[in-house]
């Protein structure tokens, strides 16, 4: 051992020649041929932060269901592509006609008070 080894280290460090990335029981050619086939569609992974009790209820009606979790996830996120845009989201719709209503409300408080004995006259 030399002073900059550390304790055990003959045991991990090997030598770069006999390195492979593969587990030695499979060859080259099987598992290429376990790669999904060219042109297939790539998929990606995202975290996504759920609370507890939702991802509680996500994870239930998937067992429901007999699917997996993602399965159900990805089913969701590809139904609300498809109609988004086409169906308006109702609490997208109050919003906006609450942000209306706020504006005109304040575009009254704006005017200056008007003196109903000179309009009476």
């Amino acid at each position: 051992m030399t002073k900059d080894a550390f304790p055990g280290e003959d045991e991990f460090v090997v030598d770069p020649a006999t390195l492979r990335y593969v587990a030695p029981e499979e060859t080259d050619e099987e598992l290429l041929g376990k790669l999904p086939p060219a042109g297939s569609p790539v998929t990606v992974v995202r975290p996504v932060r759920l609370p507890f009790e939702v991802d509680a209820m996500v994870k239930a009606l998937a067992e429901a269901r007999g699917v997996y979790m993602s399965d159900l996830i990805r089913e969701w996120v590809t139904s609300g592509l498809a109609t988004a845009g086409a169906t308006p989201d109702p609490v997208t719709e109050i919003r906006t006609w609450l942000d209306r209503a706020q504006r005109a409300l304040d575009s009254l408080d704006r005017r200056p008070p008007r003196d109903d004995r000179t309009a009476a006259a």
